[in-house]
């Protein structure tokens, strides 16, 4: 911080550390913004249309969620094209296209590769601006909301999103969903959505954002003969009410079917402009931002009162909220709400000190730097600061605001903002009869710009992707450990062991590393899947020596204890719980169980509550010692590499150390499914909506045939898909539908999945095997599986934007014996796949009477 620096040194944030990028702002004559920014380090273009109008400006419409309906509706046809159309020219340009509706905005965006930028822009513009909303598709996408709705109605924390706006605002339209209540919702005709749209969607009212190698002069000649011949049309001031202050402590509490309680606590505070705002972010981020963060530590880590607990300031406009989120048994729910309260004293009583601040601000920068990873994250970055302040850059504004706040400041706004009378608590609490002890759930890409080169190591393979834009630098071991070495009694002990990674040294404690790391701004990673494990920090470069000791040190000294196992146990479990509040994981779990019965794979990469509680200390240091701590890991290092004599002795030293990996490795081996035909499994829940998945068993990771069902899994996959043509646009039968896939190093599935209705299921069910059996007799069509190729070059375009992602699939590649120029090869492959093959593919494994079906219904 300016005014009062860290007492140490090597803490202090290196000058200039954020560059400032070059955004350049015209308006159109006809009042339309225009926004672009010259990044030239990935062949991706960002393309967005940012219009200034969500539920909080529905007006004569308040409350019936007419912005999220009209958002649905813009892609089902313009005078130039039909529906579903444009989904798929975006797509044959191998682009990806979606949009979102929020409290102050709705936002229709696309990624693009560089060479189809502007039929992009084109596009979308077209649909934000010529929708004509189909009167035959009016009430079909009206029933695809509800279902919407429903899905809503069964997700805790949606749930516990409209309680606490619900309760905080009285007169504010955020105290509405921007879903809308649905009888509101259901009294809207199509008549009242074409006049909101003529009255809302103005030309001056929108914002064309554009990022990449792209030249002003030539995005604004573009934006000018594509949209400056839109005329504006009047648009109405809109006064939002004030909201009046609480007077009392306000409590709301709504019972769930659920197994694990939810809360929220929060303050009202001023909007993001408002000088007090950087200071509490920075105490927002000292009690509850990161695993060293005074609440963290307290409540989940030393006294175990809850599994996830988070602080955090909502501020978007003129007026929003502190606040804390937090996950925990449901009889813990009075402990947890008096801890809270104490620290919350105790931040109003004391100054923090220079070292949390100096974390808090690092944190803030570091949450900047990654948001500019991606030509999204850039222009949505862009667009947030235009709508709020008309400031591209207020992101960066506001850092060098956040650098300048005081101990004093802090202490200062925790006095002025967290009063007893002004605060609302609501809880999202466990039915009563669920609150008994809860039972064991059922049994890279060819580019100019960078890629994945190998670095000289001793003893391990090392991979390295250089990109010095901007300060960053990731650390990160990939371990061989996966799925196939847990034994059945075991299962889950690789989530388990990866957990506890961070969790202590012979050296120090939990605490002590994520504060050596949430010091400088930074994380370290470790996670786990159904493959590998990994073991990463992420760093500004200039602290990378930091990084690459902590990293050597767990490695050669990892040692937690029996409480911080036993802490890790109670966190694993209560993510299984979660798992059965979701209809779509309690589907997966069914058909891993069918497909994989006896098998490492007939369980989630989480376990079972039995194996979990049966893991020891001793097994855990086995796992990890025998199956992820040995030379046959893969090292990356990603970001600005400027700095390798701080971070490459540490690495060597430790990796010596380590042992070769074995002769014979477990996850080699191939896992048959034991099903000779048709297995149905059905689960009740008591939820609104019913998940239908059918699955059909394939192959391991790294069979040949794996890009044919890629190929498959993203021409089933999208807006335009026949799937979701068929079955949701037209029919009308489902929310969602889609395809999946289960990757393992020893198996895989393909599964066809969607939500519907209870009432539709038996009709849905009929039209999504019609749907199958018609991909298997007559395949794809070639725009069909050229719009897939396109899509799949543009992934491995996409992936390019972001050297960590990048150098993680290397990685992952190298790991599987594929080979980290692997995204190369596939490139090329992809250019050559015929249709045939693909084809050839669809019906040898979809065409098979091996398959798994799982229902999950309401009670």
């Amino acid at each position: 911080m300016t005014q009062n620096p860290p007492a140490v040194d090597a803490n202090a944030l290196p000058p200039d550390l954020l560059t400032k990028p070059d955004v350049r702002v015209e308006t159109l004559e006809n009042g339309l913004s225009l926004l672009v920014c010259r990044e030239d380090s990935a062949p991706v273009v960002a393309v967005q249309f940012w219009v200034e109008t969500g539920s909080i400006h529905e007006g004569r419409w308040l409350g019936s969620g007419i912005s999220h309906l009209l958002e649905h509706l813009m892609f089902k046809g313009t005078p130039r094209r039909g529906n579903s159309e444009m989904a798929r020219d975006i797509h044959d340009l191998g682009g990806r296209l979606n949009a979102y509706t929020s409290f102050d905005r709705t936002v229709y965006y696309t990624d693009v590769p560089v060479e189809g930028w502007v039929q992009a822009a084109e596009i979308l513009g077209d649909a934000v601006n010529h929708s004509t909303l189909p009167e035959e598709e009016f009430e079909k996408e009206k029933e695809v909301i509800r279902r919407e709705f429903a899905m809503g109605r069964d997700d805790p924390e949606r749930e516990l999103s409209k309680l606490l706006f619900g309760t905080v605002f009285t007169r504010h339209p955020y105290r509405l969903p921007v879903i809308g209540h649905l009888d509101l919702f259901n009294q809207l005709t199509r008549e009242d959505v074409l006049a909101y749209y003529r009255e809302r969607y103005s030309i001056e009212n929108q914002t064309l954002i554009v990022v990449g190698p792209v030249d002003f002069e030539e995005a604004r000649g573009h934006a000018q003969r594509l949209f400056g011949g839109i005329e504006r049309r009047p648009l109405p001031d809109h006064v939002l009410p004030t909201e009046p202050p609480c007077q009392a402590p306000r409590f709301r509490r709504k019972e769930f079917p659920t197994k694990l309680t939810r809360l929220s606590q929060v303050y009202p505070v001023p909007g993001v402009a408002h000088h007090d705002v950087p200071a509490l972010d920075v105490l927002a981020a000292i009690l509850g931002d990161g695993r060293s963060s005074r609440l963290y530590q307290r409540i989940v880590e030393i006294e175990g009162l809850a599994e996830f607990i988070d602080a955090y300031v909502y501020a978007p406009s003129s007026v929003g909220v502190w606040g804390i989120d937090a996950r925990l048994r449901p009889e813990r729910e009075e402990t947890v709400l008096a801890a809270i309260g104490e620290e919350i004293h105790r931040a109003r009583q004391s100054e923090p000190t220079e070292e949390e601040i100096e974390r808090a601000i690092r944190t803030g920068l570091m949450a900047e730097l990654r948001s500019q990873q991606s030509m999204r994250g850039l222009a949505a970055s862009f667009g947030r600061g235009w709508l709020t302040d008309r400031n591209p850059l207020l992101s960066h504004a506001y850092l060098q605001r956040l650098e300048m706040v005081t101990p004093a400041q802090i202490q200062a706004v925790a006095h002025r903002y967290l009063i007893e009378s002004r605060r609302s608590t609501v809880v999202l609490a466990a039915e009563p009869e669920e609150m008994a002890a809860v039972p064991a759930p059922d049994a890279a890409a060819p580019s100019a710009y960078r890629k994945a080169e190998p670095l000289t190591f001793p003893h391990v393979t090392a991979l390295k992707v250089a990109a010095a834009e901007l300060p960053l630098l990731t650390l990160r071991l990939t371990l061989p450990s996966s799925l196939l070495h847990e034994p059945p009694e075991l299962a889950g002990i690789n989530r388990l062991a990866s957990q506890l990674l961070r969790k202590g040294t012979k050296r120090r404690n939990a605490a002590q590393i994520a504060r050596s790391v949430e010091q400088l701004g930074g994380r370290l990673q470790c996670d786990s899947g159904n493959n590998s494990a990994t073991l990463g920090v992420e760093l500004l470069a200039s602290d990378a020596a930091v990084g690459a000791e902590l990293l050597a040190e767990i490695l050669l000294e990892f040692e937690p204890t029996e409480n911080e196992l036993a802490t890790e146990k109670r966190k694993q479990l209560a993510a299984l719980e979660a798992e059965l509040d979701r209809p779509l994981q309690v589907a997966g779990a069914a058909l891993r169980e069918a497909l994989y019965t006896g098998t490492a794979y007939a369980h989630s990469a989480l376990g079972t509550a039995a194996s979990i509680e049966r893991i020891s200390l001793d097994d855990i240091h086995r796992h990890l010692c025998e199956h992820a701590f040995h030379q046959g890991l893969v090292l990356t290092a990603a970001g600005d590499l400027a700095p390798e004599h701080r971070w490459r002795p540490a690495l060597e030293g430790a990796l010596t150390q380590l042992p070769p990996p074995p002769v014979e490795d477990a996850a080699a081996r191939v896992i048959e499914t034991a099903l000779d035909g048709e297995m149905r499994v059905e689960k009740r829940m008591d939820k609104e909506q019913a998940v239908l998945a059918i699955a059909y068993p394939t192959v391991p990771v790294r069979d040949p045939d794996r890009l044919c069902l890629d190929l498959l899994d993203q021409a089933l996959s999208d807006l335009g898909s026949r799937l979701f043509v068929r079955i949701r646009e037209e029919m009308g039968l489902a929310y969602f539908v889609g395809t999946t896939q289960f990757l393992g190093r020893g198996a895989g599935y393909f599964c066809f999945y969607l939500g519907t209705d209870p009432g539709q299921r038996e009709a849905v069910e009929a039209a999504l095997r019609e749907e199958i059996a018609r991909l298997v007799k007559d395949g794809l069509t070639q725009p069909e599986l050229d719009r897939a190729r396109a899509k799949m070059l543009s992934a491995l375009k996409f992936r390019t934007q972001n050297a960590a992602a990048l150098a993680f699939a290397a990685s992952l590649d190298e790991l599987f014996g594929l080979g980290y120029v692997f995204s190369d090869r596939q490139a090329e492959r992809l250019a050559q796949l015929s249709l045939a093959e693909v084809n050839a593919v669809a019906a040898r494994y979809l065409g098979q009477p091996r398959q798994a079906v799982a229902l999950v219904s309401p009670n």
